[in-house]
Formats: structure tokens, C-alpha cells, sequence
């Protein structure tokens, strides 16, 4: 992904990529403030979902090149869903398609129950953040990169644990990754998240219930898909992604669940060409006015 570009999003500096014509599309990547995750995660399927749509990939308040929280109490997922929707104001956008990967994924479940206004439609991805408390398969696979000498080949290490194979690993990709670990803002970043985890995890499992009840009341009203890689290991499809079944279809009129096998946590990378088909097929079908 070539071309970033900077905005100020109420004081917060934010890197997004831009490309394609036509209607809206936003992504949003996982990962929480001081991780490695970053808007280039969607670097397969980008520039495909530039073919249809207006795309833009944006780094999270606290992720990539984009500043951090300004202060403690902004260490919540909820910081994120503010900052979400001041980029789209920033950056001119009335509508979108919004598609949320993993923590990123209830980041645009949420904008679409708190904004409704401004989603076209709902695409959530292996998110187990909107359905379930945090996993400690990630603690366990970091340990096990501890015992590996070489910093690129720990990233690569938890990369392949969170993936069916390896092949979507570029190396452009590991190289963004290591930039990012080694800004200054990532590593105050990563070290304020470790000091105030505890209560990011209690109010996500808090915000997780609240969202759930909002979604069993009708609220939810965009056009939804949920995507899910059935070979997801830190967000598995049973019984995680058959609980995101269970709550989005019973209670969003206009939804689906599409499941991509041979794909892990980033199915949109392990299978680009079925994820975007499966995606804009939707859009196409079942987008409202």
C-alpha cells in the first residue's frame, strides 16, 4: 500500500491510504493501542475492493503511525469508535461501508448502533471482541516468541500461530511491522496498555453486553455480513463465530454469515478474492438508500 496520507482527527494525527472511485468503503484493522496491527493488514485485498469502491484503510487512535490517547482514561475500546467517527468527518465522508476486523470489528458494530447515520452497510470479520472476553491464546503465543531471538521472526512466529499458513505474510508486511514496533509512540503505546489492561478488558466485557442487548432490541438496523475464517485459532468459528451467528441474524433483518475455509484470523488476507466477492456481492444485494 502505497501513498499514506495524514489527518488531524480532533487533535488526534491519523495515517489512512485512499484509492478506488465509486461509494465509501472504510476498513478497520484489529489489534489494540500499542500493537503491531496496522491499516496495511488489508494490503491483499485493498486494492481489489479499490476496483468497486472509494476504499480507505485507516490506522486506529493508538495503532500504526496514528498518535496516541492523550490520556489514561482513553485507553478503552470505546476511544476507538469516537476516533472512527471523527475520521469520517475529517475526511468528508457522509456514509460508508464499514468493514471492522477483529477489535476493529466491534469498533464498527458500535459506530453503527451509536451512528447509524452514517453506515451504508456492516461487514464484521472474526471479531471476537464484539462477542466474547479477551483470549489468552495471545499471552501464550507471546511467550513463545520470547524465546526467539531475532525480532522479525517473533512477529512472524505469532503471525503463523493466528493463521492457517503462512503464505499471506509478505514481506512488505513484516517490514511495517517491525517500523511500526520501533516508534517511540508504540512503545509508550504498548507499556500504557499493559499497565491498564485489566480495566480495558472489564470494559470491554461490559461494552460487550451493553452492544449485545442494544442488537437483540432491533437496533441494528444496516445491512450486516459476518465473515469468518473457519480456521480462525484465536477467534474460532465454533464457538465464537457460531455466537456472532447466533446474535446478528435473529436480529438483523437484512444479514448473512459467510464463511471462508482455509483461512485463519485474517481470512481477508489468507482468501482476498472469496473475502471481496463475498463482500461486495452483499453490498450490491442488499444495501438500503
Amino acid at each position: 500500500m502505497d501513498n499514506a496520507k495524514f489527518v488531524d482527527v480532533q487533535g488526534i494525527r491519523t495515517r489512512y491510504f485512499e484509492a478506488g472511485q465509486g461509494e465509501p468503503m472504510v476498513l478497520v484493522h484489529g489489534g489494540h493501542f500499542g500493537s503491531s496491527y496496522n491499516a496495511e493488514d488489508w494490503e491483499h485485498s485493498f486494492p481489489l475492493f479499490a476496483q468497486q469502491f472509494h476504499v480507505y484503510a485507516l490506522d486506529k487512535i493508538g495503532q500504526g503511525f496514528t498518535d496516541n490517547p492523550v490520556r489514561d482514561e482513553e485507553y478503552v475500546i470505546g476511544a476507538t469508535v469516537q476516533h472512527l467517527h471523527g475520521f469520517l468527518a475529517a475526511a468528508g465522508i457522509e456514509r460508508a461501508h464499514l468493514v471492522g476486523h477483529s477489535r476493529g470489528g466491534y469498533t464498527v458494530t458500535r459506530l453503527a448502533l451509536e451512528h447509524p447515520d452514517v453506515v451504508r452497510t456492516l461487514v464484521i470479520v472474526d471479531s471476537a471482541s464484539l462477542m466474547a472476553p479477551p483470549n489468552p491464546i495471545h499471552a501464550q503465543w507471546e511467550a513463545e516468541a520470547a524465546g526467539i531471538a531475532d525480532p522479525r521472526e517473533r512477529s512472524i512466529h505469532i503471525l503463523v500461530r493466528n493463521s492457517y499458513s503462512a503464505e499471506h505474510i509478505s514481506r512488505h508486511y513484516v517490514d511495517v511491522i517491525m517500523e511500526v514496533n520501533s516508534l517511540p509512540k508504540t512503545v509508550t503505546g504498548a507499556a500504557r496498555m499493559a499497565a491498564l489492561f485489566p480495566r480495558f478488558a472489564e470494559d470491554l466485557v461490559a461494552r460487550q453486553r451493553e452492544t449485545h442487548q442494544w442488537i437483540r432490541e432491533g437496533r441494528l438496523r444496516a445491512p450486516t455480513i459476518v465473515m469468518w475464517g473457519y480456521n480462525d485459532p484465536s477467534a474460532r468459528f465454533d464457538p465464537v463465530g457460531l455466537a456472532a451467528l447466533g446474535l446478528i441474524l435473529p436480529s438483523v433483518p437484512r444479514s448473512q454469515m459467510h464463511i471462508l475455509n482455509h483461512a485463519g484470523h485474517h481470512c481477508f488476507s489468507e482468501q482476498p478474492k472469496a473475502f471481496v466477492a463475498a463482500v461486495s456481492s452483499f453490498i450490491r444485494t442488499n444495501q438500503v438508500a
